[in-house]
């Protein structure tokens, strides 16, 4: 009886190890499959391409290319959402073949690769700008971004992506020249140009030069070229309103046309606010090299706008040596820092202040950086200089300058990039030259611009192309 029982026990528990072995068994995961790659030619630039796959059982994907020198790179990792993905190519070497393949991983950390697809590519334009790398000790590792514009009314416009040896890694090109050119938030780009004979505006594209929005001033007013930023759901820039105005008051004109850049914000897509320099600003308040007496006026010259901490806007008004902080939600002045009406005693600063500067924004420290052009300092030279601003006490102390040695003078445009391990990048505008140096005043970078008559408008860093 004993001897029965314990047999029945054990068919039984051996029943049961079978039938709980049975239900855990889970199919296999199903491996990655890259069932077809091609490339195509990107219209906008011969140093990127269009990747087209079709791939199941994967959640990410990455492009590898191998240069002719034996060198490769990959792409960053895209997340897959779909059966079938375009993925852009950047960075491509011009009138070069390369090697490209992908690769994807599945969720189990499966892999799998394309076959190998030779590529080549095109050569650059005829026109395509020159420049001159005079340094290249240890930058920061990255990009740079530059915004070229001409003396020739005829010539193209290009916005062109630098690497660290001055070779080029991207650009799009327009029929007519361009101005600002920018990185925004969302990873587009923006460019001030005219591409299809309308007036000049703004052109928003992805990373393939792809135009996917257009942005232009409401109603008569027209964009101004200086600057559009975006953050959150809002954006904001220049337009540009004639206004006759009777100067007599001041020696001017009974009947003058007063050039104003005015502020438009936007909120969710939406109109949402106009700054009105004409409420604000008076004519008078334009340096003694504007003339207000002719029959064309323009006393202000809005050319830079940064987003504050608190969400108030920057602006910086070349024409009046002057930045205001504007309140964003109601418009009105909450201070004044430079010009003919300064609110700040400026201490610490050999040259008392800016002149017709270009560009302005708000550090990580707190301090504000611009870019002097420095028209009125006697003589006139350009730098980049950092202000300690405190608006309670109305004070400004210059904390930091770069002045190159010899002096440098770039009459207009320009900008002062602060960099993320504290290096300065420094585009000298008219002069024209890009430089980068440490908190120390070292040079890591200079670049000159090789073409007589072409200009960089802004230079900013770039961490990556993607």
């Amino acid at each position: 009886m004993h001897k029965k029982l314990l047999k029945l026990i054990c068919l039984t528990s051996l029943f049961l190890i079978y039938a709980c072995s049975e239900s855990s068994i889970e199919p296999a995961p199903e491996l990655p499959d890259i069932s077809s790659f091609e490339i195509r030619e990107n219209i906008n630039s011969v140093l990127s391409a269009k990747c087209n796959v079709a791939i199941l059982n994967a959640t990410e994907l990455w492009i590898e290319v191998k240069n002719p020198d034996g060198n490769i790179y990959r792409t960053p990792n895209f997340p897959i959402d779909a059966d079938s993905m375009e993925v852009p190519l950047l960075g491509l070497p011009a009138a070069e073949t390369v090697d490209v393949q992908v690769a994807a991983i599945s969720a189990n950390n499966d892999t799998a690769r394309s076959e190998i697809i030779a590529f080549t590519t095109g050569t650059l334009p005829a026109d395509f700008p020159n420049y001159e790398l005079l340094a290249n000790n240890s930058p920061l590792e990255g990009f740079v971004m530059l915004g070229m514009t001409s003396t020739n009314p005829l010539a193209k416009g290009y916005a062109v992506i630098l690497n660290r040896e001055a070779e080029p890694m991207w650009y799009r090109e327009f029929p007519g020249r361009m101005a600002d050119f920018q990185r925004q938030p969302n990873g587009n780009y923006t460019i001030y140009t005219n591409e299809d004979g309308a007036t000049p505006h703004f052109y928003e594209v992805n990373t393939l030069g792809e135009v996917v929005a257009e942005h232009d001033a409401s109603g008569e007013l027209a964009s101004g070229p200086h600057e559009l930023r975006m953050w959150d759901d809002e954006m904001c820039l220049f337009a540009i309103e004639m206004r006759e105005v009777d100067l007599t008051s001041i020696g001017g004109r009974s009947n003058a046309i007063v050039r104003s850049t005015g502020i438009e914000i936007y909120r969710s897509g939406a109109f949402a606010f106009y700054w009105d320099p004409f409420e604000h600003l008076a004519v008078d308040e334009a340096m003694p090299d504007i003339p207000v007496n002719t029959e064309n006026v323009n006393p202000w010259h809005g050319n830079a706008i940064d987003i504050d901490t608190d969400g108030n806007l920057l602006v910086s008004f070349r024409n009046s040596d002057m930045v205001l902080k504007i309140d964003s939600q109601t418009g009105d002045v909450l201070w004044r820092f430079g010009g003919k009406n300064n609110e700040f005693t400026i201490t610490g600063d050999p040259l008392n202040g800016f002149s017709h500067q270009h560009g302005i924004r708000r550090l990580d420290n707190g301090n504000v950086i611009l870019f002097d052009n420095g028209n009125l300092h006697n003589p006139p030279v350009s730098r980049a200089v950092e202000y300690r601003i405190d608006e309670s006490s109305k004070t400004a102390e210059m904390v930091w300058e770069y002045r190159h040695d010899p002096d440098l003078f770039g009459f207009a445009l320009g900008f002062a990039d602060r960099l993320e391990n504290g290096n300065t990048l420094i585009n000298f505008g008219t002069a024209p030259r890009i430089i980068e140096v440490t908190e120390a005043g070292e040079k890591e970078w200079d670049l000159a611009v090789a073409d007589s008559g072409s200009f960089v408008y802004r230079a900013f860093y770039l961490e990556s192309l993607y």
